[in-house]
C-alpha cells in the first residue's frame, strides 16, 4: 500500500478499523507525525501481522510473517550497503527458483527500494510482505546472524574428504586396505576375533 489515505481506506473497507478510529489515528499522525502503519498499531487498533496479511492479499503478493535463518539471502547480503538495507527498512529473502530474490518490505509498492536492490545484486526482485517488527529483528540481528552462516559454511561437511586424503585412498592396495579395515574393526570391538578366524579357515 503505497500511501497512508490508501491504507486507510483498505483496513476500514476490510473492517479492521472504524471511519472514527481512521480520523483518531490521522489526527495523531497530523500532531505528531510518522507513518499511519505505526500509529494504528501503537494505538492497538490493527497488528503488524494483520495489516501485513491484507496488504499482500489486495497487492497480490507474498507475505512472510517470520523471517527465520535459513530463508535469508546471504549473497545478496553480500553485495547489498547494510546502510540501504536500512534505509528501506527491507530484507532479502531466497527465491523459490535459486536464481530470484524476494524482498521482504512492509510496503510492496515502494518501487525505489525494488530498484535500487535490483540493481545492486542484478538479479529479478519479488516484493514480499513482512511485519515491521520482522523486519527491524532481522536487521538487529543481521551482524550476527552473518557471521553464524559463515562459521556454519566454513566446518567442513561430514565425510567430506580432501584431495589430498583422497589421492592417498586411491594410491593404496585394495588388499592392503581391506586388512587395515578388519583390524580397526576389531580394535574398536565391532568385528569379533573368535568369529574372523573361524570364518577365515574355512576360505
Amino acid at each position: 500500500m503505497s500511501s497512508d489515505a490508501g491504507l486507510g481506506e483498505l483496513l476500514v473497507r476490510e473492517n479492521l478499523m472504524t471511519p472514527a478510529q481512521l480520523k483518531t489515528a490521522l489526527e495523531f499522525q497530523k500532531s505528531l507525525g510518522g507513518d499511519l502503519r505505526s500509529i494504528v498499531i501503537k494505538l492497538g487498533y490493527v497488528k503488524d501481522s494483520v495489516i501485513a496479511g491484507v496488504v499482500a492479499q489486495e497487492e497480490h503478493v507474498a507475505t512472510s510473517s517470520e523471517i527465520t535463518p535459513e530463508v535469508l539471502d546471504y549473497e545478496a547480503l553480500r553485495e547489498i550497503p547494510r546502510a540501504v538495507l536500512e534505509k528501506h527498512q527491507v530484507v532479502p529473502l531466497l527465491g523459490d527458483d535459486g536464481s530470484s530474490l524476494i524482498l521482504a518490505m512492509a510496503d510492496p509498492n515502494d518501487l525505489r527500494a525494488i530498484e535500487e536492490i535490483q540493481f545492486l545484486v542484478n538479479r529479478a526482485v519479488e516484493p514480499a510482505v513482512a511485519t515491521k517488527a520482522a523486519i527491524r529483528k532481522t536487521l538487529n540481528q543481521l551482524n550476527d546472524l552473518v557471521k553464524q552462516h559463515e562459521a556454519k559454511a566454513a566446518q567442513p561437511k561430514v565425510g567430506a574428504l580432501s584431495s589430498d586424503k583422497l589421492k592417498a585412498l586411491k594410491d593404496i592396495p585394495f588388499e592392503k586396505l581391506v586388512r587395515a579395515y578388519v583390524l580397526l574393526q576389531v580394535e574398536r570391538g565391532q568385528l569379533p576375533i573368535d568369529d574372523l578366524l573361524a570364518r577365515a579357515s574355512k576360505l
